[in-house]
C-alpha cells in the first residue's frame, strides 16, 4: 500500500463569551447598504505581555476579509473614531490574547464606532498551532451574522507541488497559509480532487501510466483506486452521491466514463472519436461539463449524468480547457486562448450564454476552481518560469495574489466541511 503524509489538524475549542445582540447598531441594515461592507481592523492586545511573533490575529483577519471580497478594510494601529467616521466606517474588529506557553486564549470582538459597544465577542482557546484556525473560525462567525451566509475561512484548497521534474499532492489554507504536502514521490502526481473531507482523488504515475489513486488526508495512507491498462486522468466526484466521473482511454481515446464511489458500476458515458477529458458535476449532480476537440480544437461541452444531451457551450476561443461548474449551478469557469495565444480565466452560462472574461493577466492563467460560497475563482497563473495562485470575484472584480512561492498547479478548493 502507497503512502501519503498524513495532516495534522489542530484542534481548538470555543470558550463562551458575552455574545450581545446589537440594540442600538442595526448589523443587518447596515450591511445591507454596501456592496463591500466598510470596516476596520484594529491591533489585538496582550492581557500578559507575552508577545507573538508572528500570525497576527488581526493581520489574519484583515487579510481574510479583504479576500472574500465581501469587505472593504481598513487597517489601523488603534481605534480613532474620527478616522474610522470620515472613511463611512460603522464597525470595527479588535481584541486581546493571552499567550501562556504553547497555549493561546484569543479574544475578538466586534464594535459599534460610534460608541464602541461591544456587538459580538467570541472567545478560542488552543495551542498556539491553532490560531490561525481559531481567526478563521471568527472570520466565519462574521460573515455569517452580517450576511446570514457560511463563510470560506476554513475551507481548504488541494494543490499540485511543483519541485522540479517530480510533482506531489499538497494541500493549504484558503488564504495560502498551512501548506502540508500529501505525497512525497519522486513521480509525478496531478488532478488532486476532494471526496469527502478527509479523502482525496488524484492521477499518479507511480506505476509509470497515469492511474487514478485514492488517500486519506487524517491517516496518510493510499491504495490505486481505478486500475486499468488503459490511461486514466482527471477525477471529479459529485457531492450528491459520490459517483466518480473520470477519462480513461479504455476505448483507445481518452472518454468520459462515471463509477460509484468504491469503483463498481463503471460506465462509458462519450464515445468521441477525438479526446474527451476535465470532467466536472454541476452542484444538483444531473449535468457533467467536459473538454473535447471533437469539432476541432478543444472546447467546453455539457451533458447530463448519463452521457446523454451532449451540446458545445463555447464557440469563442481558439482553445478552451478545465471546465469548473459554480457551487451555484450558473457559471462554468474555464481557460481559454484568445487571439493573441494567451490563455485567461472565462465564465459561462451553462447554456452558452453570457461568456465574458474574468482574469486576464500576462502569462499562462489555467485551472479555475471556485470557492465553496460560488463567488471567488481562484487559479494559477504561471509567468517567468514561476506559477502562484490568485483568485478574483467570479464577476472579475478584486484580483488577488495568494501565494508567492512560484511552484503551484492544480489547485481544487473544497466544499463546506
Amino acid at each position: 500500500m502507497k503512502k501519503i503524509l498524513a495532516f495534522a489538524i489542530a484542534v481548538f475549542i470555543f470558550v463562551p463569551a458575552a455574545v450581545h445582540a446589537a440594540e442600538k447598531f442595526d448589523l443587518e441594515g447596515y450591511a445591507s447598504r454596501f456592496d463591500s461592507i466598510p470596516i476596520g481592523v484594529i491591533k489585538f492586545k496582550s492581557t500578559n505581555g507575552n508577545t507573538l511573533k508572528e500570525n497576527f490575529p488581526w493581520d489574519i483577519i484583515e487579510n481574510n476579509l479583504d479576500i472574500s471580497g465581501k469587505f472593504g478594510v481598513t487597517a489601523r494601529p488603534e481605534f480613532d473614531s474620527a478616522f474610522f467616521a470620515d472613511k463611512g466606517i460603522g464597525i470595527y474588529v479588535d481584541g486581546q490574547y493571552t499567550l501562556d506557553g504553547n497555549t493561546i486564549l484569543v479574544e475578538c470582538n466586534l464594535r459599534d464606532v460610534a460608541t464602541r459597544s461591544l456587538l459580538v465577542g467570541k472567545r478560542y482557546k488552543g495551542d498556539i498551532k491553532a490560531l490561525r484556525n481559531m481567526v478563521h473560525r471568527y472570520s466565519n462567525e462574521m460573515v455569517e451574522m452580517l450576511f446570514g451566509d457560511k463563510g470560506i475561512f476554513e475551507s481548504r484548497i488541494l494543490y499540485v507541488k511543483v519541485e522540479g521534474i517530480k510533482k506531489n499532492i499538497a494541500i493549504m489554507d484558503f488564504d495560502g497559509y498551512n501548506r502540508t504536502k500529501l505525497t512525497n514521490d519522486n513521480i509525478i502526481n496531478i488532478f488532486p480532487t476532494f471526496a469527502d473531507k478527509s479523502t482525496i482523488l488524484w492521477t499518479s504515475y507511480a506505476r509509470g501510466k497515469p492511474d487514478i489513486y485514492r488517500g486519506s488526508i487524517t491517516a496518510g495512507s493510499s491504495k490505486i483506486f481505478i486500475e486499468d491498462k488503459a490511461m486514466v486522468v482527471s477525477p471529479d466526484v459529485s457531492s450528491i452521491d459520490g459517483t466518480i466521473a473520470f477519462a480513461s482511454s479504455q476505448s483507445g481515446n481518452l472518454n468520459i466514463y462515471t463509477c460509484a464511489a468504491d469503483g463498481t458500476r463503471r460506465r462509458q458515458l462519450t464515445f468521441s472519436k477525438g479526446t474527451d477529458t476535465a470532467p466536472s458535476w454541476s452542484p444538483n449532480g444531473y449535468q457533467i461539463a467536459f473538454t473535447s476537440d471533437r469539432a476541432g480544437g478543444p472546447q467546453i461541452y455539457v451533458m447530463d449524468a448519463t452521457g446523454s444531451n451532449q451540446r458545445r457551450v463555447t464557440f469563442e476561443g481558439r482553445y478552451n480547457d478545465a471546465p469548473a461548474w459554480s457551487p451555484k449551478g450558473d457559471k462554468i469557469a474555464y481557460a481559454s486562448q484568445g487571439e493573441n495565444y494567451q490563455f485567461n480565466i472565462w465564465t459561462v452560462s451553462p447554456d452558452g450564454s453570457d461568456a465574458k472574461m474574468v482574469a486576464g493577466l500576462p502569462g499562462l492563467s489555467e485551472s479555475p476552481t471556485w470557492s465553496p460560497d460560488g463567488t471567488l475563482i481562484a487559479f494559477v497563473n504561471t509567468n517567468g518560469g514561476r506559477s502562484d495562485m490568485y483568485v478574483v470575484k467570479h464577476d472579475g472584480t478584486r484580483l488577488r495574489k495568494i501565494t508567492n512561492t512560484g511552484d503551484i498547479k492544480m489547485p481544487k478548493w473544497s466544499a463546506f466541511w
